[in-house]
Protein backbone atom coordinates (compact mmCIF):
# COMPACT_ATOMS: atom_id res chain seq x y z
CA UNK A 1 0.00 0.00 0.00
CA UNK A 2 2.97 2.37 1.05
CA UNK A 3 4.32 1.82 -2.51
CA UNK A 4 0.98 2.05 -4.14
CA UNK A 5 0.68 5.86 -2.49
CA UNK A 6 4.22 6.87 -3.36
CA UNK A 7 3.30 6.44 -7.01
CA UNK A 8 0.44 8.12 -7.13
CA UNK A 9 1.92 11.04 -5.23
CA UNK A 10 4.74 11.46 -7.82
CA UNK A 11 1.67 11.24 -10.54
CA UNK A 12 0.26 13.94 -8.89
CA UNK A 13 3.04 16.06 -8.73
CA UNK A 14 3.49 15.52 -12.22
CA UNK A 15 0.58 16.68 -13.19
CA UNK A 16 0.68 19.26 -10.83
CA UNK A 17 4.21 20.24 -12.65
CA UNK A 18 2.97 19.96 -16.18
CA UNK A 19 -0.51 22.04 -15.37
CA UNK A 20 1.15 24.97 -13.90
CA UNK A 21 4.67 24.60 -15.82
CA UNK A 22 6.63 24.33 -13.27
CA UNK A 23 8.47 21.23 -13.95
CA UNK A 24 11.95 22.55 -13.07
CA UNK A 25 11.09 23.29 -9.84
CA UNK A 26 9.25 19.69 -8.92
CA UNK A 27 10.63 16.76 -10.73
CA UNK A 28 13.97 14.74 -10.24
CA UNK A 29 16.62 16.08 -13.00
CA UNK A 30 16.22 12.57 -15.71
CA UNK A 31 12.61 13.06 -15.54
CA UNK A 32 12.66 16.94 -16.06
CA UNK A 33 15.02 16.40 -19.19
CA UNK A 34 12.69 13.39 -20.77
CA UNK A 35 9.56 15.75 -19.81
CA UNK A 36 11.19 19.03 -21.52
CA UNK A 37 12.85 17.23 -25.01
CA UNK A 38 9.17 16.19 -25.62
CA UNK A 39 6.99 19.58 -24.90
CA UNK A 40 6.26 21.40 -28.21
CA UNK A 41 8.29 24.45 -29.07
CA UNK A 42 7.34 27.92 -27.49
CA UNK A 43 6.87 30.51 -30.28
CA UNK A 44 9.48 32.81 -29.63
CA UNK A 45 8.76 36.05 -28.22
CA UNK A 46 9.00 39.21 -31.13
CA UNK A 47 11.94 40.85 -30.49
CA UNK A 48 12.33 44.80 -30.15
CA UNK A 49 14.98 46.80 -31.27
CA UNK A 50 16.00 50.64 -30.73
CA UNK A 51 17.94 52.07 -34.12
CA UNK A 52 21.18 51.66 -32.43
CA UNK A 53 20.54 47.80 -31.55
CA UNK A 54 19.31 47.52 -34.89
CA UNK A 55 21.94 49.10 -36.56
CA UNK A 56 24.57 46.50 -35.42
CA UNK A 57 23.39 44.12 -36.97
CA UNK A 58 25.15 44.96 -40.65
CA UNK A 59 27.42 41.84 -40.87
CA UNK A 60 30.38 43.16 -39.42
CA UNK A 61 29.29 44.34 -35.89
CA UNK A 62 27.22 41.09 -35.73
CA UNK A 63 26.97 38.37 -38.77
CA UNK A 64 23.27 38.59 -39.36
CA UNK A 65 21.82 41.30 -42.00
CA UNK A 66 18.62 42.95 -40.73
CA UNK A 67 16.34 45.73 -42.36
CA UNK A 68 13.55 47.53 -40.95
CA UNK A 69 10.30 48.59 -43.81
CA UNK A 70 7.23 50.50 -41.92
CA UNK A 71 8.95 49.63 -38.48
CA UNK A 72 8.92 45.74 -38.92
CA UNK A 73 12.09 43.84 -38.90
CA UNK A 74 13.69 40.95 -41.65
CA UNK A 75 16.55 38.95 -41.12
CA UNK A 76 17.82 39.44 -44.73
CA UNK A 77 21.18 37.44 -44.25
CA UNK A 78 20.22 34.81 -46.72
CA UNK A 79 20.11 37.20 -49.39
CA UNK A 80 24.01 38.10 -48.38
CA UNK A 81 24.66 38.57 -51.85
CA UNK A 82 22.27 41.55 -52.28
CA UNK A 83 22.35 43.13 -48.75
CA UNK A 84 26.45 42.13 -47.98
CA UNK A 85 28.74 45.14 -47.90
CA UNK A 86 29.35 46.83 -51.12
CA UNK A 87 26.12 44.95 -52.59
CA UNK A 88 23.80 46.91 -54.23
CA UNK A 89 21.13 46.73 -51.34
CA UNK A 90 23.17 47.39 -48.53
CA UNK A 91 22.57 50.62 -48.06
CA UNK A 92 18.73 49.28 -46.11
CA UNK A 93 20.44 46.88 -43.66
CA UNK A 94 20.73 48.47 -40.06
CA UNK A 95 17.97 51.24 -40.58
CA UNK A 96 14.53 52.15 -41.81
CA UNK A 97 14.17 53.81 -44.64
CA UNK A 98 10.85 52.81 -46.24
CA UNK A 99 10.96 55.73 -48.56
CA UNK A 100 14.01 55.14 -50.26
CA UNK A 101 12.10 51.73 -51.58
CA UNK A 102 9.90 54.29 -53.27
CA UNK A 103 12.32 57.07 -54.49
CA UNK A 104 15.45 55.10 -55.35
CA UNK A 105 17.82 57.10 -53.41
CA UNK A 106 20.36 55.53 -52.21
CA UNK A 107 21.88 57.80 -50.26
CA UNK A 108 22.67 57.78 -46.72
CA UNK A 109 22.26 61.49 -46.06
CA UNK A 110 18.87 60.86 -47.36
CA UNK A 111 17.78 57.97 -45.69
CA UNK A 112 13.98 58.41 -44.43
CA UNK A 113 11.37 56.16 -43.13
CA UNK A 114 8.76 58.97 -43.37
CA UNK A 115 6.01 57.74 -45.51
CA UNK A 116 2.58 59.80 -44.58
CA UNK A 117 2.75 62.08 -47.16
CA UNK A 118 3.17 59.53 -50.05
CA UNK A 119 0.43 59.28 -52.74
CA UNK A 120 -2.11 56.30 -52.34
CA UNK A 121 -0.11 54.68 -55.49
CA UNK A 122 3.55 54.71 -53.76
CA UNK A 123 2.04 53.93 -50.61
CA UNK A 124 0.61 50.58 -51.52
CA UNK A 125 4.09 50.04 -53.87
CA UNK A 126 5.58 50.20 -50.53
CA UNK A 127 2.91 48.00 -48.94
CA UNK A 128 4.20 45.42 -52.08
CA UNK A 129 7.74 45.46 -50.60
CA UNK A 130 6.86 44.74 -47.22
CA UNK A 131 4.53 41.77 -48.86
CA UNK A 132 7.91 40.83 -50.85
CA UNK A 133 9.73 40.48 -47.40
CA UNK A 134 7.28 38.81 -45.98
CA UNK A 135 7.49 36.01 -48.20
CA UNK A 136 10.70 35.47 -49.01
CA UNK A 137 12.75 36.38 -45.35
CA UNK A 138 12.08 35.78 -41.50
CA UNK A 139 10.26 38.45 -39.37
CA UNK A 140 12.30 39.06 -36.43
CA UNK A 141 10.49 41.84 -34.61
CA UNK A 142 10.27 45.33 -34.88
CA UNK A 143 11.72 48.91 -34.63
CA UNK A 144 11.22 51.09 -31.50
CA UNK A 145 10.67 54.72 -33.16
CA UNK A 146 8.32 56.24 -36.05
CA UNK A 147 5.79 52.84 -36.14
CA UNK A 148 6.12 51.14 -32.98
CA UNK A 149 6.03 51.87 -29.47
CA UNK A 150 9.10 50.89 -26.69
CA UNK A 151 5.89 47.47 -26.40
CA UNK A 152 5.28 46.85 -29.39
CA UNK A 153 2.15 48.64 -30.16
CA UNK A 154 1.30 51.10 -32.67
CA UNK A 155 2.61 54.90 -32.56
CA UNK A 156 0.10 57.49 -33.49
CA UNK A 157 2.27 57.95 -36.98
CA UNK A 158 1.92 54.35 -37.02
CA UNK A 159 -1.91 54.11 -37.01
CA UNK A 160 -1.85 57.63 -39.33
CA UNK A 161 0.15 55.06 -42.11
CA UNK A 162 -1.43 52.12 -41.39
CA UNK A 163 -5.06 54.00 -42.13
CA UNK A 164 -3.67 55.71 -45.67
CA UNK A 165 -2.27 52.34 -47.17
CA UNK A 166 -6.24 50.71 -45.95
CA UNK A 167 -7.66 53.90 -47.48
CA UNK A 168 -5.38 53.13 -50.82
CA UNK A 169 -6.67 49.46 -51.17
CA UNK A 170 -9.79 50.97 -51.05
CA UNK A 171 -9.68 53.46 -53.47
CA UNK A 172 -7.63 50.72 -55.59
CA UNK A 173 -10.36 48.37 -55.40
CA UNK A 174 -13.37 51.16 -56.39
CA UNK A 175 -11.15 52.05 -59.46
CA UNK A 176 -10.86 48.10 -60.36
CA UNK A 177 -14.60 47.61 -59.70
CA UNK A 178 -14.98 51.13 -61.94
CA UNK A 179 -12.95 49.47 -64.73
CA UNK A 180 -14.97 46.71 -64.63
CA UNK A 181 -18.31 48.23 -64.63
CA UNK A 182 -16.88 50.51 -67.43
CA UNK A 183 -14.05 49.03 -69.49
CA UNK A 184 -12.16 50.85 -71.18
CA UNK A 185 -11.98 51.56 -74.99
CA UNK A 186 -9.89 50.09 -77.39
CA UNK A 187 -7.76 52.94 -79.13
CA UNK A 188 -5.87 53.68 -82.34
CA UNK A 189 -4.25 56.45 -84.08
CA UNK A 190 -3.30 56.37 -87.74
CA UNK A 191 -2.26 59.57 -89.93
CA UNK A 192 -4.87 58.53 -92.69
CA UNK A 193 -8.13 57.89 -90.48
CA UNK A 194 -7.02 59.89 -86.96
CA UNK A 195 -7.90 58.49 -83.35
CA UNK A 196 -10.55 55.32 -83.25
CA UNK A 197 -11.91 54.40 -79.99
CA UNK A 198 -13.94 50.95 -80.58
CA UNK A 199 -15.15 48.18 -77.70
CA UNK A 200 -14.93 44.54 -77.80
CA UNK A 201 -15.16 41.43 -75.29
CA UNK A 202 -11.99 41.94 -74.53
CA UNK A 203 -11.47 45.85 -74.58
CA UNK A 204 -9.18 47.52 -71.81
CA UNK A 205 -8.13 44.50 -70.24
CA UNK A 206 -11.48 43.31 -68.60
CA UNK A 207 -13.00 40.25 -70.03
CA UNK A 208 -16.79 39.92 -70.26
CA UNK A 209 -19.87 38.41 -72.05
CA UNK A 210 -20.94 41.48 -73.84
CA UNK A 211 -19.10 44.39 -75.68
CA UNK A 212 -20.65 47.87 -75.54
CA UNK A 213 -20.45 51.08 -77.14
CA UNK A 214 -18.02 53.85 -76.83
CA UNK A 215 -18.85 56.76 -74.79
CA UNK A 216 -17.46 59.54 -72.73
CA UNK A 217 -17.39 59.18 -68.56
CA UNK A 218 -16.88 61.74 -67.15
CA UNK A 219 -14.97 61.06 -63.46
CA UNK A 220 -16.78 62.53 -60.33
CA UNK A 221 -15.75 66.42 -60.14
CA UNK A 222 -13.83 66.49 -63.11
CA UNK A 223 -14.23 68.02 -66.45
CA UNK A 224 -11.97 65.39 -67.91
CA UNK A 225 -13.28 62.28 -69.55
CA UNK A 226 -12.23 58.70 -70.58
CA UNK A 227 -13.35 56.62 -73.20
CA UNK A 228 -15.60 53.85 -71.66
CA UNK A 229 -17.22 50.98 -73.13
CA UNK A 230 -21.01 50.72 -71.78
CA UNK A 231 -23.30 48.44 -71.89
CA UNK A 232 -27.22 48.51 -71.94
CA UNK A 233 -27.65 47.65 -68.12
CA UNK A 234 -24.80 49.93 -66.66
CA UNK A 235 -26.10 53.15 -69.44
CA UNK A 236 -28.05 55.23 -66.58
CA UNK A 237 -25.28 54.99 -64.34
CA UNK A 238 -21.99 57.88 -64.22
CA UNK A 239 -22.19 60.65 -66.02
CA UNK A 240 -21.68 59.47 -69.70
CA UNK A 241 -21.74 61.23 -73.00
CA UNK A 242 -22.33 59.80 -76.67
CA UNK A 243 -19.27 61.06 -79.07
CA UNK A 244 -20.07 63.48 -81.49
CA UNK A 245 -20.37 62.02 -85.19
CA UNK A 246 -21.02 58.52 -84.00
CA UNK A 247 -23.73 55.92 -84.44
CA UNK A 248 -24.90 55.65 -80.69
CA UNK A 249 -25.42 52.20 -81.30
CA UNK A 250 -21.76 51.50 -83.08
CA UNK A 251 -19.04 49.58 -81.35
CA UNK A 252 -16.82 51.74 -83.02
CA UNK A 253 -15.70 55.50 -83.31
CA UNK A 254 -13.72 57.90 -85.54
CA UNK A 255 -13.30 60.54 -82.82
CA UNK A 256 -11.64 64.22 -82.62
CA UNK A 257 -8.58 64.79 -79.56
Amino acid sequence: MLKKAVIFTSLLVLLFAVWTDKASDFLPAVIRQFFIQRSPAQPSREVLLTLEELQLYNGKDRPELYLSILGEVFDVTKGAKHYGDGCQYNFFVGKDASRNFITGNFNDEDASDQVADLSHDKLLSLKQWKQFYRKHYTKVGKLIGTYYDENGQLTPHGKVVKDRIKAAKQKEKDADLQKRIFPPCNLEWTQETGTRVWCTELSGGISRDWVGVPRQLYEPGSKSYRCACISDENKELGSIKEYDDCDPTSTSCFIKI
